[in-house]
């Protein structure tokens, strides 16, 4: 398990609240540094949001991308799961923050075939950071926790065994 800041770790927390949530992995990528003829790389560089930085022509000046990858159980759980994200997700953008989630998937066949075994989601934070610290992204990463807390809590009676009780709830 790789050590995280105590924004992104308050972010996973969150997520994993979510009972249909599988293992949450966050990465972070400086945009506005890598040239175009990267996006059609595989690898590290496969799961860029191509679309969007093709419209672009590239990150804005100073914009970092902190992608935060997951797994959803593939039952009612995990599909109610998405359901509640997606609307998240839609809800954040909507007022404005730059957020979205996305699916991400192998090809049915590699060296074995993978269908059916490699579906996952990422959510996209994009913020713009000033100078060589990634203070605005991490700021960004405990807000997004404390209104996907907020949230939960919210929606609980709704959700009902979909999420779990928060623990340790962090005082404003």
């Amino acid at each position: 398990m790789a050590d995280y800041p105590k924004e992104v770790e308050a972010f996973h927390k969150a997520m994993n609240r979510l009972v249909a949530v599988g293992e949450v992995t966050t990465g972070l990528k400086e945009l506005d540094s890598l040239p175009t003829n990267t996006y059609s790389l595989p690898g590290e560089f496969g799961d860029l949001p191509h679309a969007l930085l093709r419209r672009t022509k590239g990150g804005l000046k100073h914009e970092v991308w902190a992608n935060t990858e997951f797994e959803l159980s593939r039952d009612k759980e995990g599909w109610l799961t998405l359901e509640f994200l997606a609307w998240w997700v839609r809800d954040l953008s909507r007022s404005g923050d730059q957020i979205q989630l996305r699916p991400m998937a192998l090809p049915p066949k590699a060296y074995e075939v993978q269908f059916g075994r490699t579906l996952k989601f990422i959510m996209e934070h994009f913020v713009i950071c000033s100078g060589e610290d990634f203070d605005a992204a991490l700021e960004t990463m405990q807000d997004r926790a404390d209104s996907l807390n907020e949230n939960l809590d919210d929606y609980a009676e709704i959700l009902g065994d979909l999420v779990r009780p928060r623990k340790g709830k962090r005082s404003k």
